[in-house]
């Protein structure tokens, strides 16, 4: 189990040092803003050998880390945490447990949530033994809670801000040619998941590791609706405590940032569709702005306007509502919007 060998590596060593600086420098400062993940309770149903219930937010908490450059304790060092404290308080969703979390750690937001789905599907068609064709796709789903410990240590009761649902999705769709029974690379790598290790860079390459990817994005793109600040949190994060909570969990997630350009294929009163959808990384709620046809983004004269996602339509396709610009946005002015992959 992941706890054994975090107990059992340097690790588990470093939490036994954080527990000791948590007892003293900690002990003295305000908290700060940041995210402790604890385990999710899983209702996906999953069989496969990897623990989600403590893998997807562990995910979910490199993530945040990465994209945010803010402090995030991962429910791994969590779960470690219960043990070497002796399971005082009997589980991670006990408050008390909350408030000694808090105590330790001084990060002020907690995430608890749920793992809903989490599967990779194969799909043929064709004869097994002669040949045809195959596709994949990996789905996951989590629902979440985000409560204030600062609030929560002073009356001893859940103090919730927030409560959400999240998902990501991958499909393959290369339609891999089978040919007289022999298994692609997708096959063999469908067949050996479980030989995987999670978070690791040959697992975010499959369709569940994307699918998370996805779920990432998501998950942090509505904390940041709901706590506009986190965007500015880094620069009151110190580096000695994105160090820590880097040596106690090492998983590491690169992620990067791109600009995508679309075009505003029609208009009707109010709306424009434009042609980026759910696999450009649309969401219902996303801004995006817009330019004069032919023009580059940043050029703030050519900017005539600004859309907001309300419906997701298809893969690249989208209807947006004019926030600005009414009357001024034309049919194949460009849009763009950075997202994060």
């Amino acid at each position: 189990m992941p706890s054994r060998f975090l107990k059992h590596s340097p690790q588990g060593l470093l939490l036994g040092l954080a527990l000791l600086w948590s007892g003293t420098a900690i002990g003295q400062t305000p908290s700060r803003s940041g995210f402790i993940f604890i385990p999710f309770e899983d209702r996906s149903g999953f069989e496969g050998k990897w623990n989600v219930g403590t893998d997807v937010p562990r995910f979910l908490a490199a993530y945040v880390k990465e994209r945010f450059a803010i402090p995030t304790v991962s429910p791994l060092v969590v779960r470690n945490y219960l043990e070497e404290t002796g399971n005082r308080q009997g589980s991670t969703d006990h408050v008390l447990f909350w408030v000694d979390l808090y105590r330790r750690f001084r990060i002020r937001y907690l995430i608890a949530g749920a793992v809903e789905l989490f599967e990779v599907n194969r799909f043929m068609t064709g004869q097994p033994l002669l040949g045809g064709y195959e596709a994949f796709k990996g789905e996951t789903r989590i629902t979440f809670r985000v409560y204030d410990l600062d609030r929560t240590a002073v009356s001893a009761s859940p103090a919730q801000i927030l409560k959400g649902e999240a998902d990501g999705d991958f499909s393959d769709r290369s339609l891999s040619i089978t040919l007289f029974g022999k298994p692609s690379d997708r096959t063999m790598e469908f067949r050996d998941l479980d030989r995987i290790s999670f978070g690791s860079e040959e697992f975010n390459h499959t369709v569940i590791g994307q699918a998370l990817f996805k779920l990432g994005e998501r998950f942090s793109l509505e904390l940041e609706s709901a706590m506009p600040a986190i965007k500015i949190w880094s620069s009151t994060s110190p580096d000695s405590l994105l160090a820590l909570v880097q040596a106690l969990d090492t998983l590491s997630l690169l992620l990067k940032q791109e600009t995508l350009r679309g075009l505003v294929i029609f208009i009707e009163g109010a709306s424009a569709f434009i042609n980026l959808g759910s696999e450009d990384g649309m969401r219902v709620g996303q801004k995006v702005k817009v330019y004069k046809e032919a023009s580059s983004m940043g050029n703030a004269v050519d900017q005539v306007g600004e859309l907001e996602i309300t419906d997701v339509r298809g893969p690249h396709l989208s209807l947006a509502r004019i926030v600005s610009g009414d009357g001024a946005i034309r049919k194949n002015d460009a849009v763009f919007t950075i997202v994060t992959r």
